[in-house]
């Protein structure tokens, strides 16, 4: 077999593997928690009263945090929030 070949075939078998891993849900998962911490995914907080109307809601880039039944947050202007109640988190 020729260098070339198996260059060809080694190159071939990483790019497989790395499909493989990428295509796996935990590698997903640790890829999109890794993006949120440093770079940040945008998404959508919104807060509903008891009735399900919407009462407010946010745009973040930034993390969040659990807290109990509660969330806390930085929102566009870098203002600490902490919502308690029903509310839906929305990536974009």
């Amino acid at each position: 077999m020729s260098d070339k070949a198996i260059t060809i075939t080694v190159i071939s078998a990483i790019v497989g593997v790395l499909v493989l891993f990428a295509s796996c849900n935990s590698t997903r998962q640790k890829i999109k928690t890794f993006k949120s911490q440093t770079v940040g995914i945008r998404r959508t907080i919104t807060l509903f009263d008891s009735y399900g109307k919407p009462i407010k809601s946010w745009e973040i880039d930034s993390t969040y945090q659990n807290e109990g039944t509660g969330i806390n947050f930085l929102d566009k202007n870098e203002k600490f929030t902490a919502i308690n109640g029903t509310f839906i988190i929305e990536e974009k």
